[in-house]
């Protein structure tokens, strides 16, 4: 039987370098023609009952939509259809802990890692964080742990996926243009969790309603972390960081974290309650919070430019990313968002925006949405901007002390990715400086 391939991105091409290691015979579908020479079979533009006529197995990406044409036909034929993290899955022998939510994942997932190594623990970092799972799974052997970074587009094609400990940071709303509906999303993140017993750990996220109501409907040992309750697990008080498992233990406090803002602190407790379930020593902990810093494009103080703070935060994909930076920047600040439409509401950024965000600029497809939602405050002031140049040429007028890029939204407008889209806002602002 042949073994089919559908979407040729990064996720694609890992899933074939696993099906061929594995020895299957392997073909490839994507919706457009593709320009290049793949070595395999190419099956683009076929009649879908001819694309299907042998295969007994679908590896599909996260870009493709469940409810696309071809599988909607290969579910009538009952072939199998699964993404490339649980291809990846079925094919290593170590333990893997993985980490969901709508924001924070990266951050939690690189800083798993590194206090696993500092440990001494043979451990990498797999997933949606760049390092595709599947081709690599067959480095995982039974001594090495698997941090995995997971995304509800990867999650809604998981079957046997069962992580020894799973992490669900938190649920906002996002992606509604691939899965329909807040319900459809939701029910993917809280598929991380499906198969996992009581040999296995889940920790969830007591501050945020959804998330916290996932423990009735898990098997496994449930663990929480939150910034205003004593929990079974890590917990925020009196700016002290404390874990409650069978005792209560003081970790560190917030002022030895070296990467700042609300959220932040609430990734560091999840993290820390994964490591205390590890027996992980508290000083290695300590040490690798007090040196890990942010990936690029989270957060980031780009300049200062006549006094004004230029922060690079284009990882804020969705409108409760933007929301924990502008909480955490002090002072007055010009906020800039839009680009790709994805079908949110910014009613919400809106009705929570404090009071020092003085100015939102506007930009890019979904501009006249963002309008649209505003009402009027006044303490804020929305300009429409024609580009991303002109929203950054309007705020290098306004008087502030931040100029805050989180654009609440995705890249793909305009760019092929948030890291590209904060690289153009970084070089653009040069042009400022006198």
């Amino acid at each position: 039987m042949l073994s089919l391939v559908y979407g040729y991105g990064t996720s694609g091409k890992s899933a074939l370098k696993c099906l061929e290691r594995l020895g299957r015979e392997v073909a490839v579908f994507t919706d457009e023609p593709l320009k290049e020479d793949i070595g395999v079979t190419n099956l683009c533009g076929l009649p879908f009952d001819e694309v299907l006529k042998n295969v007994g197995l679908i590896v599909v990406s996260p870009s493709v939509k469940l409810d696309s044409e071809l599988l909607t036909v290969a579910r009538q034929k009952h072939i199998e259809i699964i993404g490339e993290l649980e291809l990846g899955y079925r094919n290593l022998l170590g333990d893997v802990i993985a980490i969901t939510g709508t924001n924070g994942k990266t951050t939690c997932t690189r800083l798993l890692t590194e206090i696993l190594k500092a440990t001494g623990v043979n451990a990498d970092y797999y997933g949606n964080i760049g390092v595709p799972l599947a081709e690599n799974s067959f480095d995982i052997g039974e001594e090495k742990v698997a941090v995995v970074e997971t995304s509800s587009f990867q999650l809604a094609t998981t079957e046997l996926f069962c992580p020894k400990i799973a992490i669900c940071l938190n649920i906002a709303e996002d992606h509604l243009e691939y899965h329909k509906s807040m319900d459809n999303y939701v029910k993917c993140k809280r598929d991380i969790f499906k198969n996992q017993d009581k040999s296995e750990y889940a920790i969830l996220n007591y501050d945020d309603e959804i998330v916290k109501n996932f423990a009735n409907k898990i098997n496994s040992n449930v663990y929480y972390f939150s910034l205003t309750h004593k929990v079974k697990g890590s917990y925020l008080k009196g700016g002290s960081l404390y874990f409650c498992g069978d005792k209560t233990e003081y970790i560190c406090s917030v002022s030895d974290i070296k990467i700042k803002g609300e959220h932040n602190i609430a990734n560091c407790l999840a993290v820390i309650t994964a490591c205390k379930i590890l027996n992980i020593p508290n000083s290695i902990i300590v040490k690798t919070l007090k040196e890990f810093e942010l990936s690029s494009h989270r957060l980031q103080l780009v300049d200062n430019i006549s006094g004004v703070n230029y922060y690079d935060d284009s990882k804020s994909t969705n409108i409760h990313s933007t929301l924990s930076a502008v909480r955490a920047v002090e002072g007055k600040t010009t906020l800039l968002i839009g680009g790709y439409d994805k079908g949110l509401d910014y009613t919400k950024l809106f009705k929570e925006l404090p009071i020092k965000i003085n100015t939102v600029i506007c930009f890019g497809a979904n501009k006249d949405k963002i309008v649209q939602s505003f009402s009027k405050s006044y303490s804020t002031t929305i300009i429409k901007a024609d580009s991303i140049e002109d929203a950054l040429d309007i705020a290098s007028k306004v008087k502030c002390d931040n100029v805050l890029f989180s654009p609440a939204t995705s890249s793909y407008d305009r760019f092929s990715s948030y890291a590209e889209r904060g690289e153009f806002f970084k070089e653009y602002i040069k042009r400022f400086k006198h």
